[in-house]
């Protein structure tokens, strides 16, 4: 299993999809195939890097890694 306690969203990114057997160049390709984006690898890559990630953009990482992404109101 990926341990993601204490990571950055960049990082969790980072450690699913190498779990699932993509890098950042093959994610960013992959990304760009389904959902329709123009993302050159360098700028994928930033993106990825700053966490500079939508909430949106995070459900698509969920629907091509295989996570759900999950808000829960604590009280």
């Amino acid at each position: 299993m990926v341990e993601l306690e204490q990571t950055t969203i960049a990082e969790k990114l980072k450690r699913i999809a190498a779990y699932r057997g993509y890098n950042l160049k093959t994610l960013g390709e992959e990304f760009n195939r389904r959902f329709g984006t123009k993302y050159v690898q360098q700028s994928f890559s930033k993106k990825i890097n700053t966490g500079a990630i939508r909430y949106d953009e995070l459900e698509q990482f969920g629907d091509i890694l295989g996570f759900k992404v999950k808000l829960e109101l604590e009280g």
